[in-house]
């Protein structure tokens, strides 16, 4: 296979977490006191624990002093209530992280040792990739109408996302293969925030590094609300007219976040260069590639590879596995070669979500990593005539074996949509197991 020469466990799930009472609250209130920060309610991330606002907590909403921030849900409840509040920094790490080269890295309380595993990150991974589906369609349906870009709402969506691919990034990968079924342009920048991010944090970049990338991804298509819906959704080529348009997009991005005070002006940088190319004959300038900011080199592949694996008006979606086939094919000449490596290695050979087919004529999902890139774990789903089967998950790094005593091995990928499987209606209808 073609990434062969390229990369060469038994989950104990994490104890659950007890339900704190009343006076323990209040006690760890008074004893942390005097070693908290004062955030704004924008900067609010899950793992936090609250222990002030900025109003009395008797005249909250809030049961009981002393908040700890466990969901998206939590997030938006205070931001509903505070315009800032304190927290306790000894429990969440305000200031960033260094790594071995002395440069900003990942918060070590997210590292891999503590990686919670996909199975109990899915559940909170779709309810932030849900609160920021709606928050960047809403915010791109007011960019259409005239509005300008609310660098708040952006920064909001995409702080969850970061929180979630830090805890298991799989489960992000995973919700990528979700085609919705509207808003096709919120749900693409959402995708591509989300992919960006997850190689960002394999490039060990630091948790502000992730959010900018994020924010920059989130809004590199802002341009074609720009363009017209009928040029946009057209089935088929476009001519040579509606093309020039369309790439007209870049120009437009750059404009609307140009004029933005609330968005960080790498932005507008990424929006105007993410479809460069590092051999020089990208659109709109030609950037050699040294020009080419970093951060559009990694949007650029994060966004093919999403436009590829998900249906578009003009084709269908290829598998996952072909999609990474073909960004190896153009590194170096489309893509930064080294970044593409990073990419393919970061969601895997055979990401989340992809449909694969075994040896034995079987067919599952897969539903995460291993340390081998070769063998991930899958759902198993179909048996090998195509009928339903109870669901398990096997783990082909463990050398798992089917009914016949044969070791699992997948034999091909397929697009989403094969089998009569789709990715997003299994996603909504819950993983069961057996």
């Amino acid at each position: 296979m073609l990434f062969n020469k390229l990369f060469k466990t038994e989950e104990k799930k994490p104890p659950e977490r007890k339900a704190r009472k009343p006076a323990e609250q209040r006690e760890r209130t008074q004893r942390t006191r005097k070693h908290h920060e004062k955030i704004s309610v924008q900067d609010l991330r899950v793992g936090m624990f609250v222990v002030e606002l900025d109003k009395p907590w008797e005249e909250s909403s809030f049961m009981f002093q002393g908040l700890e921030i466990q969901t998206a849900a939590d997030v938006l409840a205070v931001q509903k209530e505070c315009v800032h509040v304190w927290v306790d920094f000894d429990e969440f790490t305000m200031q960033p992280q260094s790594n071995a080269n002395g440069l900003p890295g990942a918060n070590p309380s997210f590292g891999p040792d503590s990686q919670v595993p996909v199975e109990d990150e899915l559940d909170t991974a779709t309810e932030v990739h849900a609160l920021a589906n709606k928050a960047i369609t809403d915010l791109f349906e007011e960019i259409r109408l005239g509005a300008e870009v609310d660098g708040g709402k952006v920064k909001q969506a995409v702080n969850g996302c970061v929180d979630s691919i830090l805890r298991n990034p799989d489960a992000s990968v995973w919700l990528t293969r979700i085609q919705a079924k509207h808003a096709e342009t919120a749900q693409h920048s959402l995708n591509v925030a989300a992919l960006s991010i997850v190689m960002a944090k394999s490039l060990s970049m630091s948790n502000r590094e992730m959010e900018d990338i994020g924010i920059c991804a989130m809004l590199h298509d802002v341009g074609k609300m720009s363009i017209s819906n009928e040029v946009l959704a057209k089935e088929g080529p476009l001519n040579a007219e509606e093309l020039a348009e369309v790439q007209r997009h870049t120009l437009y991005g750059r404009d609307i976040l140009m004029s933005t005070k609330s968005v960080m002006s790498g932005a507008a940088d990424v929006a105007h260069s993410h479809h460069e190319r590092v051999d020089g004959q990208g659109y709109p300038r030609k950037l050699s590639e040294d020009s080419i900011p970093v951060f559009a080199k990694i949007v650029s592949i994060a966004e093919a590879y999403d436009t590829m694996t998900n249906r578009q008006p003009y084709r269908d979606a290829i598998s996952p596995s072909k999609a990474l086939q073909e960004l190896y094919a153009k590194r170096g000449t489309q893509f930064d070669e080294d970044f593409v490596i990073r990419f393919i290695d970061a969601i895997g050979i055979f990401p989340p979500g992809s449909i694969v087919e075994m040896l034995n004529g079987e067919v599952g999902i897969v539903l995460s990593n291993t340390n081998d890139k070769l063998r991930p774990r899958v759902i198993m789903i179909l048996d090998a005539i195509g009928e339903p089967m109870a669901q398990r998950i096997v783990d082909l790094s463990q050398m798992d074996v089917d009914s016949q005593g044969d070791v699992y091995q997948i034999k091909t990928t397929h697009s989403d949509g094969s089998y009569g499987i789709n990715v997003g209606d299994f996603q909504r209808a819950g993983l069961r197991m057996g």
